[in-house]
């Protein structure tokens, strides 16, 4: 399809007709309009859900916010795991063609072309999905060079019912009833519709916030009572009068000073019952859509523990939204573009995933990979590479090398026995004791250690016959630490060596001071 499905004429009338629905939305409107939605007639719903979303304090604060969590991670495009060589071929060839395909996608509004984006844009709009329970675009396919390109316009929920089972466009201005739609030429994602429970609590904040407002007009300022011995009519009455009303904001009266006057206070003693049914309506109007309320609300007025809470929540509810949105991408938008590039009957091997904020344990996950190599657990590079969200490189791509790292050097130690920079000799029941390893445990090494003092407190020998006698050790070390309990030992110097790290920063530290 080359063409968008929202005509000029349909914009139009749409444009003129607009009014807002929630100047006299009353409860019994509202009920209706509710029980519409539920059975397939959505626009009356859906233009007053629109209406709050962009008008509400607290609502036009955390939609926003929810739907750019999701969209401002950008994507990456994976591959399925196959050992099939033909496969495996085509999954990157596929890989490719999503990537170009992602990368330059054009998103719009039908009802405002000046709206354009990109994938950041399409998640944003699909996310719509998630309040209003449906998001719908029509997608205008365009040949490319050595594949297809789309421009996606999101088309208002009020253009479709939904009486069949089915959403169906509404091509006609004002029309009941639609016609079926082309799954090739729309892309419709199905959401929860937070913006149903939304839109109750929403009146039920109204309702005591138009009660508080009319309170404040009437009972915020006091009334003047003017009293006087002048007769009804005369010079001083009317000046009475006069004065009055130049001093009076709103409510006053002139009257004689022996008239009667008895005065029914509508005014509420002590604390008014509608700031706290108004603040416990918008905490619910931020905790369906983040899962928790505002911290700054929390904070407010408690000790702020619901800050923590909202983070914590909001994280999951991030990372489910993402998966949603991959889903219904992978399902109806990746596929159409392979079966368009390489036929209906092609697997898909490639597939779009959206990114969130991984808050993963990286330490405790190295921790864990290491382990598994050490001890021959194989890891997959894919798994690796999408775990740590490190794409494995393209073949040609240029690669970075890890430069190899310096020789460890050892502090000058001064002893009873050496001065300042002279070697510190290597005595096996020194060691030991220094690194809390029991004696015995060495007896493999130890002939080798005893020489290896021997050598370094030799003076006359050369430092090329030390480097010599070095290589030579080196080369017997393997057959020397076979005979040894390897885990054992490296335990105990793990815990040793971290408590040196630690003494060392201490010592460190203390020096600078």
């Amino acid at each position: 399809m080359s063409q968008p499905q929202v005509t000029v004429d349909l914009v139009r009338a749409e444009k003129r007709a607009r009014f807002n629905p929630l100047a006299d939305l009353t409860p019994e409107k509202l009920t209706t309009y509710l029980s519409e939605f539920k059975a397939g007639h959505l626009r009356n719903l859906a233009i007053v859900m629109q209406d709050m979303e962009e008008r509400d304090d607290v609502l036009a604060s955390v939609v926003p916010k929810a739907k750019s969590a999701v969209s401002r991670h950008g994507f990456e495009v994976l591959t399925v795991d196959t050992n099939d060589a033909f496969e495996q071929e085509l999954a990157v060839r596929q890989k490719e063609v999503l990537e170009k395909f992602y990368n330059n996608l054009t998103v719009s509004s039908a009802l405002d072309r000046d709206e354009i984006g990109g994938m950041s844009l399409l998640v944003r709009q699909m996310m719509d999905a998630k309040g209003k329970r449906y998001a719908v675009h029509n997608i205008v396919w365009k040949p490319s060079d050595g594949g297809y390109t789309a421009t996606l316009y999101q088309v208002p929920l009020w253009f479709f019912e939904n009486t069949e089972g089915r959403l169906r466009f509404i091509d006609q201005p004002f029309g009941y009833y639609g016609k079926e739609m082309d799954p090739g030429a729309w892309l419709v994602t199905k959401g929860s519709g937070l913006m149903i429970p939304c839109a109750v609590a929403w009146m039920f904040k109204h309702l005591p916030l138009r009660d508080w407002l009319i309170y404040c007009e009437r009972h915020g300022m006091p009334g003047i009572d003017g009293a006087t011995d002048a007769a009804p009519g005369s010079e001083e009455w009317e000046a009475m009068v006069d004065a009055v009303a130049a001093a009076a904001n709103d409510f006053a009266w002139v009257r004689s000073r022996n008239s009667e006057l008895k005065v029914i206070d509508f005014s509420t003693q002590g604390e008014l019952p509608f700031p706290k049914l108004v603040d416990r309506m918008d905490r619910m109007l931020a905790s369906i859509w983040r899962g928790a309320d505002l911290s700054t609300m929390s904070s407010g007025v408690t000790d702020g523990h619901g800050a923590s809470l909202q983070g914590e929540e909001s994280d999951i509810i991030e990372q489910d939204d993402a998966a949603w949105i991959s889903e219904v991408l992978n399902y109806k938008l990746d596929r159409q573009v392979l079966s368009l590039n390489f036929g209906a009957d092609a697997p898909a091997l490639a597939y779009v995933r959206v990114l969130t904020d991984n808050k993963q344990d990286i330490d405790r996950d190295l921790k864990i990979d290491e382990f598994a190599l050490r001890n021959g657990h194989p890891l997959s590079k894919k798994q690796f590479a999408e775990r740590y969200s490190r794409p494995l490189p393209d073949e040609g791509d240029e690669l970075l090398v890890a430069t190899a790292s310096p020789a460890p050097s050892f502090p000058s130690v001064e002893s009873p026995r050496h001065g300042v920079n002279e070697r510190l000799p290597f005595s096996q029941d020194g060691v030991a004791a220094e690194l809390g390893v029991p004696a015995g445990w060495l007896n493999p090494v130890a002939g080798l250690l005893q020489d290896l003092e021997r050598r370094a407190q030799d003076r006359n020998m050369s430092e090329a016959d030390l480097l010599k006698f070095l290589e030579k050790a080196r080369d017997r070390l393997p057959e020397l630490f076979d005979r040894m309990d390897h885990q054992a030992l490296a335990d105990v110097l793990e815990g040793a060596l971290g408590a040196a790290v630690l003494e060392g920063v201490k010592d460190a530290m203390h020096t600078k001071r």
